[in-house]
């Protein structure tokens, strides 16, 4: 890389550390370069693996609030947000590469500063993050478990060793307030440093409940994280964190596409809608039946010790953190005006309680080494215990969900000549898979299933100059089985099998015009079998969603990110990505009723779309003694998500604009904008469902059901004004 590249790299790195704000159309073209990808510490330039990473100024200045708007603007990623939790009250399900699910574990995990976090990230606090790395692509060598398709890294910002306040604050029509304050600083100058954050964030809905008139979507969430770092020493760092968050949401906005707008295989049980599905329907829901348990009511708590020791020839770490999360949502799950569906069976409140642990230590070489190695041991412990409580008196409870995992992991990097590298990472891991449920098992509560993988990654890398990389890497992906806990479900419906895929590789990563220019692309496949989707089992109390599994599934894709300083004043970048994912064997009896060919053969995977572009431009232009101004567009295309693997509903095709103008100083900015200008309405994704409130009689052999198709349809953000104001002091 030039002279000239590094120097402006540096430079961003040293502003971004210190909390300054975006100086130069030059510094935006080249932010976001360290990542930790590889556990250490890498100019992305370097690192020959596919991440899209946007820094604190970046998600700052783009105004970027959580997971769902970073997916928007990250080619291959995306990140369904349904009033900032996943379909009916679960985990959100980040999607990379086409590699999507429905039911069950992620195929893509979230860390926290490197440490597991399985609830939903939604609400977590964007001002506290220094660096956000999505990862693509299997990455179970080094970060371990659920990283089949990838893994997203935020990084938090760290204890300094000057003192430093920013004061965020945000205020936005449909009721939107958001005040942020982080200081950090020394308590003992070069060896013991703090950092405190806190954060309230209010928001009234988009939309109203067309019964009662409530709102509905409405958020409320309250943080508060904080650090301490201690260098005894110049080898020896150990740091303590602690985060807090209550999260207070009401009713999910969310429709239901009833039967009557079904318009295709209407002569088959249970009919089916072809085509995008409505956005202009009215929210029904039965709110005043659950008093102040509509929504959600969540308590998060996260604590985490890194310790490090490093020397010239190698470095010890250890990174081991303990997370809770309990939470109470209660949702009208039929989504109509009926408050006596099956009884009053689809007016519940689920009741979770998860906590998880996990601790890893590793051991590695110098970087500056010619072969360089990496050797580490890993412990994981998950406990989540769930229950819902319907309102006409019954409950089921699901039990403990159990997941006990260890592994030990490793690679080695070297040198073949000055300009070819080769790696070679690898791990074993165990998994231990349980339920344990002494309500509906008394006599045998625990039910288990143990697991073993190795996880292989073998990566070439070429420098063809100091600009120019090319890569081509090899990497195995493996996700555990899963266990259907509801206790209703016949022994046969219980489990499913693991899944494996195998993963190729070619990259580009480049930078030209003396570091003004940087463009990245991948070209992959993904060969995918077993893949866990859902299926539907009828039980007494009505139908119940299962994990079940697929049979092969093909992945060919095509990633590309640009950006070009073209003045120092101007500066403008793309992204895109093609994804390719298709059933290559798959039966489905539903299939069968509605083609007259059980076969899904060449459909594409549900809930991912097959394209994905960005654009954005940025002018900055001085105004003199000392006052900068700025404008910025951003523009994102989504195609088409499908409900499920018929590729009949779907989304429709989503475009959002974005835009912002502000002024800035050295030490403050603010900034006037609106979101999704053209007020696009296209839905995140779109949920297969029935029609409870319509029932057809059961009068023929052809119908041995009366519930019919309906489709549950997410409603989408609204175009939206605000101004934020950011000091710092």
């Amino acid at each position: 890389m030039s002279n000239h590249a590094r120097t402006a790299i540096r430079a961003v790195l040293l502003g971004a550390g210190a909390l300054a704000l975006p100086t130069t159309g030059l510094a935006q073209a080249l932010s976001e370069i360290v990542v930790t990808a590889r556990k250490t510490e890498e100019s992305l330039q370097d690192v020959p693996i596919s991440i899209s990473a946007f820094s604190a100024e970046q998600i700052r200045e783009q105004g970027l609030r959580d997971m769902a708007d970073i997916s928007a603007f990250t080619p291959g990623f995306s990140f369904e947000r349904q009033n900032r939790f996943g379909a009916q009250g679960g985990t959100s399900r980040p999607v990379i590469r086409g590699q999507s699910q429905i039911l069950g574990e992620s195929n893509v995990a979230v860390f926290i500063d490197g440490l597991q976090f399985s609830d939903s990230i939604l609400s977590f606090p964007f001002d506290l993050v220094d660096r956000v790395e999505v990862i693509k692509g299997p990455q179970a060598a080094l970060f371990g478990r659920a990283t089949f398709a990838g893994a997203i890294n935020l990084v938090t910002k760290r204890p300094t060793n000057e003192f430093e306040n920013q004061v965020s604050v945000t205020v936005a029509d449909y009721s939107q307030y958001e005040g942020n304050f982080l200081s950090r600083g020394p308590l003992i100058e070069d060896r013991l440093f703090y950092m405190a954050h806190v954060r309230y964030y209010d928001f009234g809905g988009f939309y109203r409940n067309s019964l009662d008139n409530q709102r509905v979507g409405n958020e409320e969430s309250k943080n508060f994280n904080g650090a301490l770092e201690f260098r005894p020493t110049d080898e020896f760092t150990a740091r303590l964190s602690l985060g807090l968050g209550r999260d207070d949401d009401g009713a999910v906005a969310s429709t239901l596409q009833n039967r009557f707008e079904n318009n295709c295989f209407l002569d088959v049980r249970q009919q089916y809608y072809c085509g995008e599905v409505r956005t202009d329907l009215p929210i029904t829901q039965n709110l005043d039946l659950f008093g102040d348990d509509i929504g959600i009511d969540r308590e998060s708590r996260r604590v985490a010790l890194f310790l490090e020791w490093a020397t010239d020839n190698f470095t010890i770490t250890s990174n081991s953190g303990y997370t809770n999360v309990d939470q109470t949502y209660g949702y009208d799950v039929d989504l109509t005006a009926n408050s006596t569906a099956l009884g009053g069976n689809f007016n519940r409140i689920a009741v979770s309680d998860r906590t998880e642990k996990s601790s890893e230590l590793i051991v590695q070489s110098s970087a500056e080494q010619r072969v360089r190695w990496l050797g580490g041991v890993y412990y994981y412990n998950s406990r989540r215990d769930f229950r819902e409580d319907r309102l006409n008196g019954n409950t089921v409870d699901e039990g403990e969900a159990r997941i006990d995992n260890v592994a030990i992991f490793g690679s080695v990097s070297m040198n073949l000549t000055d300009a070819v590298s080769a790696s070679l990472e690898l791990r074993y891991a165990e998994d231990k898979i349980g339920n344990n449920n002494p309500v509906a098992r008394p006599t045998a509560p625990l039910f288990e299933n143990k697991f073993t993988s190795t996880s292989p990654r073998l990566t070439v890398d070429w420098a063809l100059s100091d600009d120019v990389l090319l890569y081509a890497s090899y990497a195995q992906g493996n996700k555990p089985g899963f266990i259907n806990a509801n206790p209703l479900l016949p022994p046969e419906f219980v489990t499913a099998d693991e899944e494996k895929s195998d993963n190729f590789e070619i990259g580009v990563k480049s930078t030209f015009n003396q570091g003004r220019t940087l463009v990245n692309a991948a070209v992959y496949t993904i060969d995918w079998d077993k893949q866990q989707l859902t299926s539907n089992v009828i039980v007494p109390t009505g139908p119940i969603s299962i994990v079940t599994n697929a049979g092969r599934t093909r992945v060919s894709g095509f990633e590309l990110e640009a950006t070009n300083a073209f003045t120092d004043n101007f500066t403008a970048g793309l992204g895109f990505s093609y994804d390719d994912a298709k059933f290559r064997q798959l039966d489905d009896p539903e299939a069968e009723a509605l083609f007259g060919d059980p076969s899904v053969r060449g459909k594409q995977t549900p809930n991912s779309p097959k394209t994905q572009a960005n654009l954005f431009g940025r002018y900055e232009f001085d105004l003199g003694a000392g006052l900068n101004a700025f404008v910025r567009a951003d523009y994102a295309y989504t195609s088409r998500k499908y409900a499920q693997i018929f590729n009949l509903a779907h989304t429709g095709d989503k475009n959002i604009i974005n835009l912002r103008a502000g002024l800035q100083r050295d030490n403050w900015t603010v900034s006037a904008w609106v979101n999704n200008l053209t007020d696009d309405r296209t839905p995140s994704l779109v949920i297969r469902f029935l029609d409870f409130e319509n029932p057809l009689p059961i009068g023929d052999s052809n119908r041995t059901s009366p519930f019919v198709r309906a489709f549950q349809v997410p409603k989408a953000a609204k175009r939206q004004f605000g101004l934020t104001f950011t000091y710092g002091f």
